[in-house]
């Protein structure tokens, strides 16, 4: 039987660590780095009679070499004393400290490196005074310890900056997804108020009537249950809700409301805003057909990658010249608004030569909502 190791990652031999993506790129690019500056040496001394090409790339490159093994000791450092923290004075202290050692142990490695590639080609390496050498050294290796330290404490900002605008980002969208679930939940209480008022006048006039329309709530409930953690859904849901919503209203008028709905074909998988039509065709209904009389009616077109809602009737129109939205209107504009920003549009205009016409636009979204 195969067993897994649970080891973690920090507890498994360097040479592991090291082989993860990349560290190959990191050693490459250090080499390469090394190499450039084993050229720009001989460049340097070019004309001088003693010069070996292969010296130059092996003193830059044993340096580089060291040093870039140093840079992961030098970050993890700068992440548990931080130049900004504080007591400053013990932050100084620490990273002095660390400089000196930084330096020590370059100069130190790299002088063994070459030594050890002098005495394989049967040669000598001359370090020099070794005072002078590492003061030399230690003047570049300050340098070098400050710029590590300083890209460090950018790319810890950065991190920190970054981290903090994905959570300001993630909180933002999980408030309007909150607010959005609330808008929609909200219609189905105000549907089923309106819905539940509109059956008990029908029960005082035909009580088959009433009965028939009980069972058109139920199947409009049992289908908002199924759709009820979603905020989009088909098109085909949509209009399937809408229907039974005309059939239980043509109930409580019978025969005196004609409901009509005119969809492009292949519409219907579209993903669409769940229980955006009922409240504005309930609207109509209550306000604009409110003698239970008239004509109402739904197109649904497709325009270039926009989707358009048009709902008209012939009933009494627009008073005055100001509209107060109620809550059916209300709440679709609130939710147009968290969805699609300022990419929607929602009008009520006067309808010629009597009614009221309800507009709604959006972008038709590109993915297929799961039925």
């Amino acid at each position: 039987m195969a067993s897994v190791s649970l080891e973690p990652i920090e507890r498994r031999p360097l040479v592991t660590r090291w082989l993860r993506p990349g560290w190959p790129l990191y050693l490459t690019l250090t080499v390469l780095l090394g190499a450039w500056q084993g050229i720009n040496q001989i460049i340097g001394m070019r004309g001088m009679s003693h010069l070996v090409l292969w010296q130059p790339f092996v003193w830059e490159i044993s340096s580089v070499i060291i040093i870039a093994a140093l840079v992961p000791a030098v970050l993890r450092l700068e992440g548990r004393f931080p130049l900004d923290a504080r007591p400053r004075g013990r932050i100084v202290a620490v990273h002095v400290a660390s400089a000196l050692v930084f330096s020590f142990t370059h100069t130190a490695g790299m002088v063994w490196i070459r030594k050890l590639v002098y005495a394989l080609a049967g040669k000598h390496y001359d370090f020099g005074n070794v005072y002078i050498g590492a003061f030399y050294e230690l003047q570049k290796d300050a340098i070098t310890y400050l710029i590590i330290l300083v890209v460090a404490f950018a790319m810890r900002e950065f991190r920190v900056r970054r981290a903090g605008e994905l959570r300001a980002s993630q909180l933002a969208a999980d408030l309007s997804t909150a607010r959005l679930e609330h808008l929609t939940a909200q219609i189905e209480p105000h549907f089923l108020f309106n819905a539940l008022n509109a059956i008990s006048n029908r029960m005082r006039e035909d009580v088959d009537a009433a009965d028939r329309m009980i069972t058109n709530l139920g199947d409009l409930l049992r289908a908002a249950y199924d759709t009820g953690n979603q905020m989009r859904v088909p098109l085909a849901r949509e209009l399937e809700w809408l229907r039974g919503y005309a059939a239980m209203m043509a109930e409580r008028y019978r025969g005196q409301l004609t409901f009509e709905l005119e969809v492009d074909p292949g519409l219907e998988a579209i993903s669409v805003p769940r229980l955006l039509l009922q409240p504005i065709v309930e609207n109509a209904f209550r306000h604009g057909l409110g003698s239970g009389r008239g004509t109402l009616s739904v197109d649904v077109r497709r325009t270039g990658t926009r989707l358009r809602y048009t709902i008209s009737d012939d009933g009494v129109g627009l008073s005055g010249t100001s509209v107060t939205p109620g809550t059916g209107l209300s709440n679709v504009s609130r939710r147009l608004e968290l969805m699609f920003g300022g990419d929607h549009e929602l009008t009520l205009a006067a309808r010629q030569p009597r009614g009221t016409v309800v507009t709604v636009s959006f972008p038709a979204s590109s993915e297929s909502a799961a039925p």
